[in-house]
Parts: structure tokens; C-alpha cells; sequence
């Protein structure tokens, strides 16, 4: 358990902020069907057109991610406490 919430569980909230930061960010920048993008218009980013869809899950990755990583640490010390103090006891 201690492995998981030390390395893997910071990189899976990494990863999910990565994927929900490309959906916001990638289309903006990359046109996977050969048109021109809002950037190579010139287009602001927050004016780039209908963002309603990328901005929610742009929100929702910094919610979730965060929220897995504080609740990954909170595990990780709530844990650690219990271990010490299962040890003082015996």
C-alpha cells in the first residue's frame, strides 16, 4: 500500500491531468483531420469557438487529479499514524 500511494497514485493523477489537459489544449493546437487550427487562425485561446465541452473536462481533470492526489496523502499520513502508533503500544 505504501508503494501505491508514494509512486503510483501521484502518477495516476498526473496522467489524468495530462489526458483532460489534451482535451482542452490538444484541438487548439493539432487538427487531426488536416483543417487549420484556432492557432494558425490566430484565434485566442478562450475564444477558439465552442469550448463548453473541452472546458468541462479541462475542470474536471484539475478536480479530480488534485482530489487524488491530496486524498493519496491523506491516506499515506493516516497510515503512517496508525502504524506508529500500533508500534508505541506493544
Amino acid at each position: 500500500m505504501k508503494f501505491y500511494l508514494k509512486w503510483i497514485n501521484p502518477i495516476v493523477a498526473l496522467v489524468i491531468l495530462a489526458i483532460c489537459c489534451w482535451v482542452y489544449f490538444g484541438g487548439y493546437f493539432i487538427s487531426l483531420d488536416g483543417s487549420e487550427t484556432p492557432f494558425t487562425k490566430g484565434k485566442h485561446l478562450l475564444d477558439a469557438g465552442d469550448e463548453g465541452f473541452q472546458m468541462y473536462f479541462f475542470a474536471k481533470g484539475l478536480f479530480c487529479s488534485s482530489m487524488l492526489f491530496l486524498f493519496g496523502e491523506f491516506l499515506k499520513k493516516y497510515l503512517n499514524k496508525e502504524t506508529t502508533k500500533d508500534v508505541s503500544n506493544n
